[in-house]
């Protein structure tokens, strides 16, 4: 009998520390980063990163990278004086937030790979500064987030991203006009940091410096300011992805310059002589790239149709802008668009779904427009060794508008059959033989564009478009496939106090209750 009870209580004794084992080995792998599972049960998957974000942690993890992201977060200097101070700070605190939030997002994705590093500017005050110099960070930066990579047998490379500037949309009023103004204080109008984040990692997997060719010579009328109609900030962001953007004048070089690896030609007015027609094709045929963006004008003879290039690339541009009925919304009748509608010239574009420029915007769903847009279409006669490949294409109900003699357009449908149009158009030439080299480019590429999308209205929510296509024929196709990003933070906030809770739970709560449970079984067994 007391051997038998002697039995009963180690079987108890082994069973529970078996338990304990398991348990404790439970909470070991859950806390291991490569083990880890986000599970987004929110509606709509409002708290998951966008794919492209999970499959560049995915490759990174899988080229053994090492991954780090270092929070320069300073103390906050006196107190907020005014409404607007305090704004600022709440959205200082938000921005830093939102960022930790998202980074934990990207630990889980990267597994042991990714390393956050928040820096203590007190507690570790040697570790701080050292990072400090390292990365270049200064005091004056404020709120700072590190994004560095490391790959195998290369040194780190590494960004800094200002909270504010980079993370953040801000948008900044007036701190008050007079002492009869009413103050309007500072809004967080959007969180952008997985986009930003996710462009970093990629622009640090790419090496070097391409060289774009902006060529004005034939567009009098090309802003480059920071108005609604100015590329202004087309070309801050080529600059920020790695380009390094130069102006080429005809009149100091006939022939393009031998650093260049793209040529930007953006609204021309006129066409191209024949010799300037000719440099670029050598060029192409050189293995050379080109973006024409064209837009339709209303000032006479201001639409040129492509002229010598056109007929050695083998394509043309309408001379009519392209118009497209308005797709029948809530409220809007059946003819919506065909009864005289400005809204006509603004067109819906559906894009190629194979292209490298266009393939994730079409995975996405999300529009792209394009403005003033002329049809592009093969010239008759085309060369048959340029191979052509439609990238943007209206729906089927699109029209040429006719010009009145006022210059203008009539914005009203005429009686003709309503078809898709092309407006822009990829075009690949064979190197030519002479110029064939081991290590040089097979093909030379030409995208041409017959509308505007990526000026300073329509860089934000278009733009993408442009830089996909800068990005590929440059060969960087790391950095092709980003989007606006998909991330949007609602967590679970806990309180010190309920942490401890859990963290009790977890380390005497359940061993406990696996104790009762085992008592419980002997003096049932007992009974």
């Amino acid at each position: 009998m007391r051997s038998r009870r002697f039995g009963l209580w180690l079987q108890l004794i082994v069973g529970g520390a078996l338990l304990l084992v398991f348990w404790a080995l439970l909470v070991w792998a859950s806390a291991r980063p490569a083990l880890k599972a986000l599970i987004d049960l929110t509606p709509q998957q409002v708290n998951s990163v966008d794919p492209v974000s999970e499959e560049l942690l995915v490759d990174l993890r899988g080229r053994k990278a090492a991954i780090e992201f270092h929070l320069f977060y300073p103390p906050y200097a006196g107190e907020a004086a005014d409404d607007w101070k305090r704004q600022e700070f709440r959205i200082r605190e938000r921005l830093r937030e939102l960022t930790r939030l998202l980074l934990v997002r990207y630990q889980f994705l990267g597994g042991e790979s990714v390393k956050i590093v928040a820096h203590d500017f007190y507690a570790d005050a040697q570790k701080t500064r050292e990072d400090a110099q390292a990365f270049g960070y200064t005091d004056a930066e404020t709120d700072v987030l590190v994004v560095a990579v490391r790959m195998p047998g290369k040194e780190r490379r590494f960004r800094k991203l200002s909270l504010p500037l980079d993370l953040g949309q801000i948008e900044r009023s007036n701190q008050g006009g007079g002492p009869m103004s009413r103050v309007s204080l500072p809004v967080l109008k959007r969180f952008v940091g997985e986009e930003q984040i996710s462009s970093a990692l990629k622009s640090l997997l790419v090496e070097g410096t391409p060289v774009v060719y902006l060529m004005r010579d034939f567009s009098p009328l090309l802003s480059l300011g920071e108005t609604a109609y100015g590329y202004s900030g087309f070309l801050a962001a080529l600059g920020k992805s790695g380009f390094e953007v130069r102006e080429w004048r005809i009149s100091q070089s006939a022939g393009v310059p031998e650093d260049a690896a793209l040529v930007l030609v953006l609204e021309p007015t006129s066409e191209f002589p024949d010799r300037t027609a000719q440099a670029i094709h050598e060029y192409l045929r050189r293995g050379g790239r080109v973006l024409l963006n064209y837009a339709w004008n209303p000032q006479p003879d201001a639409n040129p149709d492509g002229g010598k290039l056109g007929e050695l690339l083998g394509y043309e541009l309408s001379a009519q802008p392209v118009f497209h009925r308005i797709r029948e919304l809530r409220g809007r009748t059946a003819g919506r668009g065909l009864d005289g509608d400005p809204a006509v010239a603004k067109l819906e574009m559906f894009v190629n779904p194979l292209h490298p420029t266009t393939r994730r915007i079409a995975q996405s769903g999300r529009p792209l427009e394009v403005a003033m847009a002329r049809g592009v279409r093969e010239r008759a006669g085309a060369p048959p060794s340029v191979r052509r490949e439609a990238l943007l294409r209206t729906g089927e109900q699109g029209w040429l508008g006719v010009v009145g003699p006022d210059g203008y357009p009539d914005y009203r449908a005429p009686n003709v059959q309503l078809q898709p149009f092309d407006v822009a158009m990829a075009l690949e030439l064979d190197v030519a033989p002479d110029a064939v080299r081991p290590d040089g480019p097979k093909s030379g590429f030409a995208v041409v564009v017959g509308g505007v999308f990526c000026n300073n209205a329509g860089l934000a929510a278009f733009g993408d478009f442009g830089l996909n296509v800068c990005n590929w024929m440059a060969e960087r196709r790391a950095l092709l496939d980003l989007k606006a990003p998909g991330y949007e933070a609602k967590h679970l906030s806990l309180q010190p106090q309920q942490l401890d809770r859990v963290g009790w739970f977890v380390v005497w709560g359940v061993p406990g209750a696996f104790l009762l449970l085992g008592l419980f079984v002997v003096w049932r067994r007992r009974q």
